[in-house]
Order: C-alpha cells, then structure tokens, then sequence
C-alpha cells in the first residue's frame, strides 16, 4: 500500500474488509472464485464433492452451494453461508478439508474470496 493511501481517510474504495460495516453482526456470506489448471477441471471437481457434505454437514455452515460455468468449466463459484466469521474461519481448520487444502494449490491457479452481508434481507414469514 502506497504512503498516500495509508494516510486517506478510509472510503468505501479504500477501508479494510468490514472496517465501514463494522464486525459482522451475525451470519456471514462467503462468494469463492476458483478457477483450475486447465488439465485440473475433473480433480477440481472431485476435490469439491468431497468437502460438500463434510461442510453442509457442519452445524455452523448454514448453506453451501456449489458452481461451474456453463462457458468455462475451469471456473467454480462457492456460495457459503456461516453462522458467523469466526464459524467459517474455523471450518478451513477442520479434518475434512485436511485433503482439500493440501491439494488446492495444485488444482486451481487462483482463488479469490469475498466476504458480503445483505443490506436487507427479508422478513421470516410469520
């Protein structure tokens, strides 16, 4: 980060992630960008069946949803839902991504994440 950025006052374009928004209050959305090696696109697959029922399965993770594009199947989007950062700051932690991550590096060329909270989600029916 360049001197004159450090020293501006935090804007919309410029804050660390939740400096404006504060903690998050609660549930947290996880949008996961990968996109595989060009010979990785089963292994990708694969990799990803097998953390998907081990994560829905984990009593913080409230939704998983996993992506390919239909015009470029070397690219996967992940959608998480977690009961909170933390929850999915300790799922990377937990057993059954054990194999995930010693082989993610090998299978994808990048891998992005963006951490997104709705601004107004809808009212539970009563």
């Amino acid at each position: 980060m360049s001197d004159a950025l450090s020293q501006a006052p935090e804007t919309a374009d410029t804050a660390a992630p939740g400096a404006l928004l504060g903690p998050y209050p609660g549930p947290l959305v996880v949008l996961v960008k990968l996109r595989t090696r060009p010979d990785k696109i089963t292994a990708a697959r694969q990799a990803l069946e097998k953390i998907t029922e081990p994560t829905r399965a984990n009593p913080d993770c409230l939704e998983l949803r996993v992506f390919q594009d239909r015009d470029d199947p070397r690219s996967f989007t992940l959608l998480e839902h977690w009961t909170s950062l933390e929850a999915n700051q300790a799922h990377a932690a937990r057993d059954y991504m054990a194999e995930y991550m010693a082989a993610k590096d090998e299978i994808f060329e990048d891998i992005s994440g963006e951490f997104i909270q709705e601004l107004d989600p809808p009212t539970p029916a009563a």
